[in-house]
C-alpha cells in the first residue's frame, strides 16, 4: 500500500476510533485532557496505528508472525471481560 493511502488511512481510524468519541468530549470538558495532553496521544495513537497498518499491508514474514503472534496474545489475556463490540454509525452527517 502506498504512503498516502497509509498515512490518511492511519489519520482517519485515529480520529473515528479515538479521537471522535468520549476522549473528545472528556478534552473539552476539560475534564482529565489539556490540550498538550490530548496533541501527545493523538500522536502516539496515530504513530502505532500507522505501525499497525505498515505491518499489515506491507510488512514481511517475520513482521506479520510477529504481530499475529502478538495478537493472539492479547486476544487470550486483554479484554477477556467486556462487552462484545457493537457497532457504531461513524458517518460524518
Amino acid at each position: 500500500m502506498d504512503e498516502y493511502t497509509l498515512q490518511a488511512l492511519s489519520r482517519a481510524l485515529t480520529h473515528l476510533i479515538f479521537r471522535n468519541g468520549v476522549v473528545e468530549d472528556l478534552h473539552a470538558e476539560g475534564v482529565c485532557l489539556d490540550d498538550k495532553t490530548m496533541k501527545q496521544l493523538n500522536c502516539d495513537i496515530n504513530n502505532r496505528v500507522y505501525t499497525l497498518l505498515i505491518i499489515w499491508f506491507n510488512g514481511i514474514g517475520e513482521e506479520i508472525d510477529s504481530l499475529e503472534r502478538t495478537l493472539n496474545f492479547l486476544e487470550k489475556y486483554y479484554g477477556l471481560n467486556w462487552k462484545p463490540a457493537k457497532y457504531v454509525d461513524l458517518l460524518i452527517r
